[in-house]
């Protein structure tokens, strides 16, 4: 039963064209035959039986080719299974905010540095798009940026700062806004620990490179609390393994 649902168009179009020739060659048989031999003729309305048959086999054939069409277009409007997965929200969404996205493509590629190395990873990246994701490049491409980028971006932080910025970026972390003042027992207590270091190290640079890394946030009420950014990069340095608490300075 199962089997006749989905072939029903096809049993009903051959069935109309297999009896639509049985007909036409009894009526074949019927007038080429010798009066003596008594075979039944058919006539009449007869005649327009193997037509009627044709034409309704050419219709359910039809009928069955758009119906295969329209759920063949519904599939393709549905996301594939091989899409790349709808991520978390964005920053942006969360605050409620438009993405301010400001880039100069052309003056980047223009001033970029180019090499075989850069081709080879261009072909590699296509490559592996085209194995994970190949109904939503797009999307691999944006979330393989994305990840990479941010990546980037933490293990730069992660290579310059020192161990009483990440101090400092704990505390604000358990306390939330706090005043600036609270932060240089940090800054101190590493100048007392290694003075050679900070000896041309200033606590207005020390509050400046956090800044500049995009980890704080402070204001001119001289109260400063930790950005996304900043509650990012710690939670980064925990997914990796990262230990805080061991970094010198």
């Amino acid at each position: 039963m199962a089997w006749l649902q989905k072939q029903w168009s096809s049993t009903v179009t051959l069935g109309c064209i297999v009896i639509a020739a049985l007909v036409e060659a009894w009526q074949q048989a019927a007038t080429s035959v010798s009066a003596s031999i008594h075979i039944p003729r058919l006539q009449g309305s007869w005649n327009y039986v193997p037509l009627v048959l044709l034409i309704t086999a050419g219709g359910v054939w039809l009928i069955s080719r758009r119906s295969k069409a329209n759920q063949l277009q519904v599939q393709e409007s549905q996301p594939p299974a091989t899409a790349i997965p709808a991520g978390i929200p964005a920053l942006s969404a969360l605050l409620g905010q438009n993405p301010d996205i400001t880039s100069d493509a052309k003056n980047f590629f223009a001033l970029a540095h180019y090499s075989p190395i850069t081709a080879e990873i261009e072909k590699n990246i296509k490559i592996i798009a085209q194995q994970n994701s190949p109904h939503d490049k797009e999307a691999f491409y944006a979330r393989f940026i994305g990840v990479g980028l941010v990546a980037y971006q933490h293990d730069m932080t992660w290579f310059m700062i020192y161990g009483s910025q990440l101090a400092a970026l704990a505390e604000l972390n358990s306390r939330g806004l706090i005043p600036v003042a609270d932060l240089r027992k940090h800054y101190d207590k590493a100048v007392l620990d290694y003075p050679n270091v900070y000896s041309n190290y200033l606590f207005d640079q020390w509050m400046d490179f956090m800044k500049s890394r995009m980890l704080i946030a402070r204001y001119p009420s001289q109260m400063v609390e930790l950005s996304f950014n900043g509650k990012d990069f710690l939670k980064y340095l925990a997914h990796v393994g990262r230990d805080a608490k061991g970094r010198s300075y």
